[in-house]
């Protein structure tokens, strides 16, 4: 697996996104429990809002940057890029999951908020990120005494605002 791989995955995933298929699903932790979950609203990204609600904070400019997928899986590559794109774990896996991302930025934070199917936070990991291009940025967790079963979701924020929202079970 290399950076070419990633890039290239990225670019295919870019001019599916651009050909307009409509309806298709976008597809040690640091808590952040004061954080406010609104959307960002990022050129092509069709899970942002277009304004916003009343008593949210206006988006703000994110440039050329977006987030082109997110993947989860068990394994990931030397790219940063999930080896098998999955939605369904064991409660022993460890799962990753790798967003993709094109653009540029001066800065900014990519984090990955997991919640429990009670709707309750497990872990939050930020990571800070100053994309040039193409990029593949992976999170990952694990619980030695397994997952129970039940329905998951990974909320892939940017600056602390939910960008994408990605569900998984665990069985």
């Amino acid at each position: 697996m290399t950076l070419l791989r990633s890039l290239a995955l990225c670019a295919c995933l870019l001019g599916l996104g651009a050909c307009g298929s409509e309806g298709s699903a976008p597809s040690p932790a640091t808590v952040d429990s004061d954080a406010v979950d609104s959307p960002v609203v990022a050129e092509g990204d069709v899970t942002a809002a277009a304004e916003p609600k009343t008593g949210e904070l206006p988006a703000e400019d994110l440039g050329d940057f977006q987030i082109v997928s997110v993947l989860l899986g068990k394994a990931v590559g030397a790219d940063n890029v999930v080896l098998a794109d999955s939605e369904v774990f064991a409660g022993k896996d460890s799962i990753h999951a790798s967003v993709l991302t094109t653009g540029t930025h001066q800065g900014l934070s990519l984090s990955a908020k997991w919640l429990a199917p009670d709707g309750s936070m497990i872990a939050e990991t930020v990571q800070p990120l100053v994309p040039t291009g193409a990029t593949a940025t992976t999170f990952d967790i694990s619980n030695p005494q397994g997952w129970p079963a039940g329905k998951y979701q990974v909320l892939i924020r940017v600056n602390k605002r939910t960008a994408q929202t990605k569900e998984f079970e665990v069985r």
